[in-house]
């Protein structure tokens, strides 16, 4: 009589080499796939190829490479798909993890604010690169295979910062920085200036939290204290101009400087407008960081 024990271990057996069968079909058909990497999904898909290529013909792995072939397909089907793992779904030894994390939030802030349409190509190697990472980190021991995946992720987002001249920090929040200028002995910004402050706050992105840290300047024309309460007035007024156009929730902190910190060297009493200027450095979180507004004045 055959035992219970040995009639599950064949039926899983059964399961196991059925998968590993449906796994091969997905990689032989994304092999021969004819794809167009113009198009996001394209770009994605033949990433996710190079991935699967390695796995299946070098690592031998075919049900990883079976997997994220599968996920390539889909992608080709809907664009939608084109989503990184998350790593707490795979089975990660923790040495891995707090690097995984904050790649994680990286990569989530940058999805949000870089569409497609501008960011094909390095979206595509983000996200596969991280699921690269990921998957070799849950094999744990090919050292050199994590490093380099997690490299190439890095170097990912780093041209996508680039492309979009923002600042992506490990804590998954975005910054960008803002500079107006203004006129001598005036607290509104040049009017070509705010359509810079409108530009940005028409991105669509007003369902994320905003703080921006305003840091009013003074060329060395006037008095010390004259350009003190003159470079708080541009500030508060850079601040009035983002919340004139800025639709959604926000939190700020004003500084004004005065004459202390000029972008360019001048003597005493010399106007130059490139001193006349207020700075904004804005943080985009997805996570409400801040509930409620509140002002500083420094």
């Amino acid at each position: 009589m055959i035992s219970l024990s040995l009639l599950k271990a064949t039926f899983f057996l059964g399961l196991i080499t059925a998968l590993t069968a449906c796994g091969a079909y997905d990689v032989a058909e994304l092999k021969e796939k004819t794809i167009d990497t113009t198009s996001y999904s394209g770009a994605v898909a033949e990433e996710y190829r190079k991935f699967v290529t390695f796995e299946a013909d070098q690592m031998m792995d075919w049900q990883d490479a079976g997997y994220f072939a599968a996920k390539a397909l889909k992608v080709l089907d809907d664009p939608t798909a084109a989503q990184p793992e998350n790593y707490k779904n795979w089975n990660i030894d923790q040495q891995f993890v707090d690097d995984l994390e904050v790649g994680q939030g990286r990569l989530r802030i940058a999805m949000r604010l870089i569409s497609p349409e501008e960011g094909a190509v390095n979206l595509a190697k983000a996200i596969t690169s991280f699921d690269c990472w990921v998957e070799q980190a849950e094999e744990g021991w090919q050292i050199d295979h994590i490093a380099a995946c997690q490299t190439s992720f890095n170097d990912a987002l780093g041209d996508l910062e680039q492309q979009k001249n923002i600042k992506i920090t490990d804590a998954g929040e975005a910054t960008v920085r803002l500079v107006v200028h203004h006129d001598l002995d005036k607290s509104y910004p040049h009017s070509d200036d705010l359509v810079l402050i409108q530009s940005f706050a028409s991105k669509g992105w007003d369902d994320l939290q905003l703080h921006v840290h305003v840091v009013g300047h003074t060329d060395r024309s006037g008095t010390d204290e004259h350009n003190k309460k003159l470079s708080v007035s541009r500030a508060l007024a850079v601040v009035n101009a983002i919340k004139s156009t800025w639709p959604g929730e926000y939190t700020f902190s004003i500084e004004g400087l005065g004459e202390t910190t000029p972008a360019v060297a001048t003597s005493d009493g010399v106007p130059d407008v490139r001193n006349r200027r207020t700075e904004a450095e804005v943080t985009l979180s997805i996570e409400p960081e801040f509930p409620s507004i509140e002002t500083a004045i420094r």
